[in-house]
């Protein structure tokens, strides 16, 4: 009993209440603001302080002292000028102090302080006496919630729930003296205790509201470290129940079994605190729920996001402003990309202020890829790795982050980042999400690169097969010219006329070849001055020669004829495509006109035929489609979108009437007065090819 007599239970409830305010006062000491509140709140803290040091040296000192009745009154008018500071905006701290209600305040606490000190007051006055106090903190702290804005109540909650519960416990302290003449002894006990408890909520407050401008930091280990002390001093409370209860209820066995709980349980306690996954795990928890993250998430993604927008996915230095943005997520100066190539090789796609990959380094990379291909790890190599950095000098491994990059086909490669020592960054839980999300937004960019290559690769390809079907397109006409003229070759090689005849077809031949390479080699259409041809002429040479060979003959009208200033060959390939596709759809007994005629502006051609027709739907989706024939490989199916081309080209347009099994119509319109500018536009496919 004398352990318990010389620590009595107010003596130790003070004694935390003493703790808990000395420091709340350290940390108010710590913030650089100076105003009204912040001095007030330091000194009802550490008004605080000096009073439950008091009851924890001087037991049963309660209200019936000097000292005690100067500590209860300064705490109380501390209490009151700082809700009054709270509630009214002040410059100074002298501003304050010369206002109405604070000298008012002053002053009626130093009389009180006189009258309990110098007059004989009976204890019922006496704790009425103080009863006004609380009745006037709680009046204060209820016009604060009120005053403060909805918006900004959820800052004020802990505060007043705070100070709420230590005035009301006060109130109802005092009430009940008052009324029984007599201070209820556990009452008094708990009083330390539940002031010291308190505490965290008025830290919670302290750092919510913005409005006083105290910005209280504490550390997480420090934290940490007092949420495992708090904890293993609760645990031994229950331990001391527990052992006691079974102490009472144990019989003969009373000694035995509380000895064997004490034992088992200071064992467990010691296995909690060493072990470090439960340590990893509350210190996550702690970071989570009761601190403020690093970043600014929001800033932070629209920094991302505007630095990735700016990369220019097409130049060669792609890969390094990608590496500068990812290294300034998190204020890194010194970087690699590296991808994992086939069969295990390297490759370096940017460097940042550092050299080329160390043999420790590769060596890294080769482990981390056997180890976690499979896995999405980041590795912190401040800390130790385990079989992944065994054997490897530290001094060649010039990298501390490794963040891989990955898609759905796997480990793609990795990232190394580095910072000088003040900047380094522990990989804790809140940055392994953070770089977990860059690293998701980087990878979708670098697999979109890299799929854009192999578009542009395929483009590149395409362009060249759509180039090699025109120009097929065009020889395969030239060789029909040639098979023609060599069939007519064994009938009239003696007709003189026959021999002319087939040097001006073999002048039209060579003069499309030379046409033909002056496209491929991409010497400009318009570089070649424009000559103006007759419409009537250049359909009725199309029609005698180059589709004589068929069977309808198309049938030429001239209701008018025209000049044009356009490219007169491929005018007339134009013509022969769409009369060429008439010959296929008619049979050598139908019938194919054209029909020509103009108006004050434009040309008007009609090509119309007997044939098979046409369906809406395939107009719509087929007919003008390149590469989609209906001759099976007779075709290239590319005359039809050649026609579209060069007429929309020239600034006409060309439509279609078909009627499936009665035959269709082909109706172009071309300008007359089309401008040596806008021919050039004629080119452009030329140039395609």
């Amino acid at each position: 009993m004398a352990f318990w007599d010389t620590f009595l239970p107010e003596r130790i409830g003070f004694g935390f209440a003493a703790v808990a305010y000395l420091v709340l006062c350290l940390l108010i000491l710590t913030t650089k603001s100076r105003n009204v509140p912040k001095t007030l709140l330091l000194g009802f803290f550490f008004s605080s302080f000096l009073w439950a040091v008091h009851y924890a040296v001087w037991v049963n000192s309660s209200y019936n002292s000097a000292f005690s009745h100067f500590f209860e009154i300064t705490r109380q008018l501390m209490l009151v000028l700082f809700l009054f500071s709270a509630l009214n905006k002040h410059t100074n701290l002298k501003h304050f102090l010369q206002q109405p209600y604070s000298v008012v305040s002053g002053i009626c606490a130093l009389i009180w302080f006189v009258c309990c000190v110098f007059l004989s007051l009976e204890e019922s006055i006496l704790f009425t006496g103080y009863l006004a106090f609380c009745v006037l903190s709680l009046a204060l702290l209820e016009a604060l919630y009120r005053k403060a804005a909805i918006t900004e109540r959820w800052q004020y909650k802990p505060l007043l729930i705070a100070l709420a519960v230590i005035i009301v416990f006060d109130f109802v302290l005092l009430a009940e003296s008052a009324l029984f003449v007599r201070i209820d002894t556990h009452l008094w006990q708990a009083r330390g205790f539940v002031f010291a408890l308190m505490t965290p909520f008025l830290i919670i407050s302290i750092k919510r509201i913005q409005a006083w401008g105290i910005n209280v930091y504490i550390s997480r280990d420090i934290v940490l470290q007092s949420t495992l002390v708090m904890a293993a001093g609760i645990y031994l409370c229950l331990l001391a129940v527990t052992g006691f209860y079974l102490r009472y209820i144990g019989g003969s066995w009373s000694e035995l079994l509380q000895t064997s709980f004490i034992v088992l349980g200071f064992a467990l306690m010691l296995l909690l605190i060493l072990s470090g996954t439960i340590r990893r795990r509350l210190k996550v928890f702690i970071e989570k729920h009761f601190f403020a993250n690093r970043f600014d998430y929001r800033e932070q993604w629209l920094k991302l996001t505007s630095g990735l927008r700016q990369i220019d996915i097409s130049q060669a230095d792609r890969h390094q402003r990608i590496l500068q943005v990812w290294l300034q997520s998190i204020n890194y100066s010194q970087g690699a990309i590296v991808q994992y190539r086939p069969h295990g090789e390297l490759k370096t796609l940017a460097l940042q202020q550092r050299g080329e990959l160390t043999e420790a380094e590769q060596q890294l990379l080769q482990r981390y890829q056997h180890l976690y291909a499979s896995q999405n790890w980041q590795i912190d190599l401040s800390e130790p790795q385990g079989a992944l950095t065994a054997g490897l000098p530290d001094e060649q491994l010039k990298l501390q982050l490794l963040l891989p990059i990955r898609t759905k086909e796997g480990l793609w490669g990795v990232c190394l980042m580095r910072a000088e020592k003040e900047h380094k960054l522990r990989l804790n839980w809140e940055l392994r999400d953070y770089l977990f999300v860059v690293s998701e937004q980087i990878a979708a960019l670098l697999l979109l690169m890299q799929h854009s290559d192999k578009l542009s690769e395929n483009a590149q390809f395409i362009a060249f097969s759509r180039m090699s079907a025109f120009v097929v397109h065009d020889l395969k006409n030239v060789k029909a010219q040639l098979d023609l003229m060599l069939r007519n070759a064994k009938k009239h090689k003696h007709n003189p006329e026959f021999i002319d005849d087939s040097f001006i077809t073999l002048e039209a031949m060579q003069q499309r070849l030379d046409h033909m390479l002056l496209q491929l080699t991409n010497k400009q259409q318009d570089e070649q001055p424009l000559r103006s041809f007759s419409v009537a002429t250049v359909l009725r040479h199309v029609i005698n020669e180059r589709c004589a060979a068929k069977q309808p003959q198309p049938q030429l009208s001239v209701i008018q004829d025209a000049e044009l200033t356009l490219d007169g060959h491929r005018f007339a390939n134009v013509m022969f495509h769409l009369l060429d596709n008439a010959q296929h759809a008619t049979s050598d007994t139908g019938r194919i006109t054209v029909t020509l005629q103009h108006n004050d502006t434009d040309v008007l051609i009609h090509i119309a035929d007997t044939g098979c027709g046409m369906s809406e739907e395939f107009i719509a989706n087929r007919l003008f489609k390149p590469f989609d024939t209906t001759k099976g490989n007779a075709g290239m199916g590319i005359g039809v979108y050649d026609a579209q081309t060069f007429i929309e080209q020239a600034g006409g347009s060309i439509k279609v009437s078909s009627v499936l099994n009665e035959g269709t119509t082909f109706s172009i319109q071309l300008p007359l007065h089309f401008s040596k500018t806008n021919s050039s536009a004629g080119s452009l496919l030329a140039q395609g090819r």
